[in-house]
């Protein structure tokens, strides 16, 4: 169930009555007698204060702290802005802080959005909730056509895309920000957190990003009896799985097995759970399929945030759910997060290369050499000087003829999504709007650095996408959570100077260095690495039935002007080589499906 917070203004009966309905019971009232927090999930809660402020902790993660403990942090602090520290060592995994002083209120959640605030006005009162679906209902409100385009493409891997709710009216923190609230005044966003300066060395981080990969996983694991783990014999997973047992915790683990018999994930994946002694489950990587063609997955009641990058993940939940069912767990742990902190992202080689790092001009020239780099496109891509503005301008005037140029846009701040042929001028200028916006925004980029920026634009990929797991879970079932995702863990990443960082032998240096003493360093030097790219050509032949049944009389993606289904129906005929355009193809399935639903619950 959802949390929903009130100013601390009188509101009609009516209103609070179906709050309360669509949210649960209330929690906490002004001194005035009006209500403050509506929501009755269930989740722990822990309050303290003094004469000045009152702080509410809610969510599970709230177990490991006592009333004593937050009331000996708030101390004798006057005002809620004073509260970074506090909120900064406490809001983590699923918690949510709120604090208020007389008529101001301060409303904040986890640092990387795995349980994320938004706000809308209803009935001219603003609403803070932790669910963008509650605020559509309450305020009834119809999608947005822009941001719905925007999720036909792979805009959402960057931020300006990435932090837009697919409701109209619905607004949204982005990572480091609490809505700071006053009476009946819009909420504004406020930042707290700030990226560290990325210039340390892997020596120098290694115990710290050990300590905070512990800490995370104690927090996350307090209450819960039994939890699982992907194991899928990539180094996150395994990782992972070794500081849990590191911790004395035993996961049930789970693994995908693909049906490329070159793929020898399986080989490393069960040589980790005999080492480790779990529970081990493997499963046909396709298992997945069945429960991506379900007439509910990718529905609102299982996606109430709209389509998306998390569709193929919003699948995989109910799949975890029918495995781990026999094991009782609570918790389930993944390793989103980790190859953007630990490993390459595609602008490390433009920050190496104007970086101040020793040898840093043969050490790109090597780069460029091993990775098969067109000679002409690095040196397009290393002149590049453009600005994170520059790049959102860039967009908001491009037609989307043609995709970028492969290496030569690898150090671009904002990418040009990749627009599917089958989506309309409509769409394309819907996405134009949308990087105009950007452009008028508050946001900026994350950091100064081009590669700090891009990893947390990942980040919120991957933030967003574990909240909608646990979106699409069954309620009081499994909750999904990845430790990479705490703010102790991204901090440490972040501040890995891109010389150590471009030494990828061990493969993720700074994680090779921080690995629990029983985990072997030859995990991070294989040479093989998994490949599913059969298992993305399987799904778009199981869900092709599916799409042309959707597209065979028009469709409501259509409707709306964004897409061509006379286009959609015949590139899905058309051979690639490539599994990316089959994954577009299936997006866009996702999404139909998707606003089908919206409008058969109206």
């Amino acid at each position: 169930m959802p949390v929903v917070v009130l100013p601390d203004i009188p509101l009609r009966p009516a209103l609070v009555n179906e709050i309360v309905e669509h949210a649960g019971e209330i929690l906490f009232r002004h001194p005035s007698g009006f209500p403050w927090i509506i929501g009755g999930d269930g989740r722990g809660i822990v309050r303290a204060g003094n004469r000045d402020i009152d702080v509410i902790l809610l969510g599970n993660s709230g177990t490991a702290f006592t009333e004593s403990d937050l009331a000996r942090l708030v101390g004798d602090r006057k005002t809620v802005r004073e509260l970074d520290s506090v909120a900064e060592r406490l809001v983590e995994g699923d918690l949510l802080l709120f604090a208020r002083e007389n008529t101001r209120m301060r409303s904040q959640g986890p640092l990387l959005l795995t349980r994320a605030l938004c706000w809308a006005m209803v009935d001219g009162v603003p609403l803070i909730s932790d669910d963008q679906h509650t605020l559509r209902t309450l305020a009834r409100l119809r999608p947005d056509p822009a941001v719905l385009a925007s999720r036909l493409t792979d805009a959402e891997i960057t931020h300006a895309y990435g932090l837009r709710s697919v409701w109209e009216g619905v607004h949204v923190t982005g990572p480091g920000e609490w809505l700071d609230s006053w009476n009946d005044r819009a909420p504004a966003r406020t930042v707290w957190w700030r990226p560290p300066h990325p210039g340390r060395s892997v020596d120098d981080l290694a115990e710290e990003l050990r300590g905070a990969v512990t800490e995370a996983l104690r927090l996350r694991t307090a209450g819960h009896q039994e939890i699982s783990a992907d194991l899928s014999g990539g180094l996150d997973s395994t990782t992972l799985c070794f500081f849990l047992a590191d911790l004395g915790l035993k996961p049930h683990t789970l693994f995908l097995a693909s049906a490329n018999v070159a793929n020898n994930d399986h080989r490393w994946a069960g040589r980790a759970a005999a080492e480790l002694g779990v529970d081990h489950h493997s499963v046909p990587y396709g298992s997945v399929i069945p429960h991506l063609l379900d007439e509910r997955t990718g529905t609102v009641a299982t996606a109430p945030e709209g389509p998306g990058i998390a569709n193929a993940a919003l699948a995989s939940v109910s799949m975890i759910e029918e495995v781990m069912k026999e094991t009782g767990t609570t918790l389930h742990l993944n390793g989103h997060a980790g190859d953007a902190l630990f490993g390459s992202v595609s602008t490390m080689l433009w920050s190496l290369f104007h970086s101040r790092e020793k040898g840093r001009y043969r050490r790109t020239w090597r780069f460029r050499v091993l990775n098969r780099h067109p000679l002409g496109q690095t040196v397009r891509m290393l002149a590049e000087r453009g600005s994170y503005l520059d790049d959102l301008r860039r967009i908001a005037r491009h037609d989307f003829g043609v995709r970028d140029e492969g290496v030569a846009a690898y150090s671009r701040w904002v990418p040009l999504p990749k627009v599917h042929p089958a989506l309309t001028e409509t769409a394309r200028e819907h996405l134009r709007r949308l990087a105009a916006d950007a452009v008028l925004g508050e946001r900026g980029a994350f950091s100064e650095d081009r590669t700090v920026n891009q990893i947390l634009d990942y980040l919120v990929v991957h933030g967003n996408v574990v909240r909608r797991m646990n979106q699409a879970a069954t309620p009081g079932g499994i909750t999904f959570d990845s430790p990479y995702l705490d703010r102790r863990v991204v901090e440490a990443a972040l501040a890995l100077g891109v010389g150590a960082r471009s030494h990828q032998y061990p493969a993720k240096p700074l994680l090779a260095a921080a690995r629990p003493p029983a985990m072997a360093l030859d995990y991070f030097t294989r040479p093989d690495k998994g490949d599913y790219t059969a298992e993305v050509f399987a799904q778009h032949q199981a869900v092709k039935p599916v799409l042309r049944r959707l597209f065979a009389d028009g469709s409501a993606l259509e409707d709306l002007g964004l897409v061509s289904a006379e286009r959609v129906l015949r590139l899905a005929e058309r051979y690639t080589t490539s599994g990316t355009a089959y994954t577009d193809l299936d997006n866009i399935v996702i999404a139909e499906r998707w606003l089908r639903s919206v409008g058969q619950g109206e």
